[in-house]
């Protein structure tokens, strides 16, 4: 702090300064709350959807063993190549705090299984499951993005507010102080400099 200059211009730009740094340190704060807030409704949702995922899965699996059992894993083989079909899918974003969140508008094309006189219950029912767990799927993965990007932003901002509360602010209150001391102390030296030339100016004049 040597080197800083004790002027009151200096003064003022170091308050100045300050004041911004504290401005910036709250809204980053609040960012980071906000971004924590979101993280942790995502990481709800992400369990949600995982678990029915699973839920689907499990029975889906549960319905093609029994089909493969009643009719054999060539006649399935035969009967799926009629089961493809286009899908398009639509996304929406949404901004939080900066962090881009996309997330499933709509899913278009064929979503049901027609089935065939040869076909089961039980692969009519395991194809329609299969097909319920396209979006669940797409909703999952884009969720477990949004969620990698929300840790990132976390991390981002909390360096900031650390930086900002541990180094830049109190560097800048510690400056501050330093200045002010100094310009009180030069006062101080002013005032009793003149009060000795006042006194011997009135010893000269008597």
């Amino acid at each position: 702090m040597s080197s800083l200059k004790a002027t009151r211009m200096n003064l003022l730009i170091t308050k100045r300064k300050l004041k911004l740094a504290k401005r910036g340190h709250k809204l980053l704060k609040e960012k980071r709350d906000a971004l924590v807030v979101e993280f942790f409704a995502v990481l709800r949702e992400i369990k949600e959807l995982r678990k029915e995922m699973g839920d689907k899965l499990l029975q889906a699996e549960h319905k093609f063993e029994r089909a493969q059992a009643i009719q054999g894993s060539v006649d399935i083989e035969r009967l799926a190549l009629g089961a493809g079909s286009a899908v398009e899918i639509e996304l929406s974003q949404r901004n939080i705090m900066g962090v881009e969140i996309a997330s499933v508008r709509e899913i278009k094309g064929e979503a049901q299984w027609h089935g065939y006189f040869e076909s089961s219950v039980e692969l009519d029912g395991a194809i329609a499951l299969y097909r319920e767990l396209l979006p669940v799927f797409l909703k999952l993965a884009l969720k477990q993005l949004s969620l990698s990007r929300l840790a990132e932003e976390v991390k981002r901002t909390k360096r900031k507010v650390n930086s900002l509360e541990y180094s830049i602010i109190p560097r800048l209150e510690y400056a501050k102080d330093f200045i002010s001391f100094k310009l009180e102390e030069f006062e101080r030296e002013n005032f009793i400099r003149l009060k000795k030339i006042k006194e011997k100016a009135e010893r000269g004049a008597s």
